[in-house]
């Protein structure tokens, strides 16, 4: 799903989010330490958990800090929504398993950075699940990876180390034709030089602590 407006990447990239904040006109956001949010109300928390609201709780769950990240990244790669995590390799463990079971298999890169290698080629053999490694610029042999067993294809926009560039939005095209998501993680391109959603992709990764 995408999200668009009219401003400028390099206008996003500054404000976005300050407009919505009640941080008495800061210009940069503060960080928050806390662990626990303050409620006026039983009621008020009881409808927090339920999600009825935007309100906060707990860090582990969200902060303003964090949400502020996430909508400006949200914003910056047209997306409609993000999701922060402690780690890009966190990030990427936790798209793939939400889409995961054991038993199912997926397609990937077989030009990956070497510890998403890892991660799909020893970790998730731990948990019964199968991925089939492609050249990320052949899209006959994408296709052919494809299965009934297949959750979703995973690409790296930049390989990580190889610099080799997928046609992301052909390969967009090809998973969707089969009924399956695309993921890719945008670490090394940025959203300043691609941004995958506006190419179809479905679900877009970044380790930030590249920037």
């Amino acid at each position: 799903m995408s999200k668009k407006d009219n401003y400028h990447f390099e206008t996003k990239a500054i404000h976005e989010g300050l407009k919505d904040t009640p941080w008495q006109g800061a210009t940069l956001p503060p960080i928050f330490q806390t662990a626990a949010h303050y409620h006026e109300s039983a009621d008020s928390l009881s409808k927090t958990f339920a999600g009825q609201t935007q309100d906060h709780i707990y860090m582990r769950l969200s902060n303003p800090t964090n949400r502020f990240l996430e909508q400006k990244l949200a914003s910056l790669e047209s997306g409609a929504g993000a999701v922060v995590t402690g780690s890009g390799m966190a990030a990427i463990n936790n798209a793939c398993m939400t889409l995961l079971s054991c038993g199912d298999e997926f397609v990937a890169s077989k030009s990956l950075f070497m510890s998403s290698y890892s991660l799909f080629t020893n970790i998730f053999k731990k948990y019964g699940i199968s991925v089939k490694l492609v050249d990320p610029l052949n899209l006959h042999e994408i296709e052919q990876a494809i299965n009934e067993k297949t959750r979703f294809v995973y690409m790296e926009t930049i390989t990580n180390p190889g610099m080799e560039i997928a046609d992301i939005k052909a390969i967009a095209d090809l998973a969707h034709t089969r009924g399956i998501p695309l993921l890719v993680d945008n670490t090394l391109a940025s959203p300043w030089l691609c941004r995958p959603i506006e190419l179809f992709a479905d679900i877009v990764l970044h380790s930030t602590t590249k920037y």
